[in-house]
């Protein structure tokens, strides 16, 4: 009897080492990290499709049901959307940019809770909204945008 719970035990242990890691590019980070990691959001295998001005879009799935597609040139993320259920961490999503969000975000509080997000800087843009199951946004880097792009025509909010 003992032997089965431990077969059992090990058995979901090695499924969840098994199970992939799943990350995505970062805001200004490399785009070859999205073509290592994740889950693609078309079966056989990252969406990748070449874009106006040599940009290129790819799109995966998070754990959490999450779409985050990430919009590169020259190998560098841009700038980054997402739609889901649940909020993505955007500590990861921003990566070195995070600190700047977090500087001009107010203190959390009941009364902004569900109010959209507008950050607008000249190094950094963010917007998003939403609520429970249904949360949106997107995020650039103005400085990496290729010059004379209108991010409107990637969905991108400015």
């Amino acid at each position: 009897m003992q032997f089965r719970c431990w077969w059992r035990a090990s058995g979901f242990l090695l499924l969840v080492a098994l199970q992939p890691h799943v990350s995505w590019a970062v805001l200004g980070g490399s785009a070859a990290a999205v073509a290592q990691d994740g889950l693609p959001v078309i079966a056989n295998g990252h969406q990748l499709a070449q874009q106006i001005q040599g940009v290129q879009q790819q799109s995966v799935v998070t754990t959490e049901n999450v779409t985050v597609t990430e919009y590169s040139a020259q190998g560098i993320v841009f700038a980054i959307r997402w739609s889901g259920p649940v909020m993505p961490d955007l500590s990861h999503l921003l990566g070195t940019y995070f600190s700047q969000y977090a500087t001009m975000m107010p203190p959390p509080s009941a009364a902004i809770r569900n109010k959209p997000i507008a950050i607008d800087t000249p190094g950094l843009a963010v917007h998003a909204s939403g609520h429970m199951r249904a949360f949106s946004g997107s995020a650039y880097a103005p400085g990496l945008a290729p010059a004379g792009l209108n991010l409107n025509t990637l969905g991108v909010d400015r």
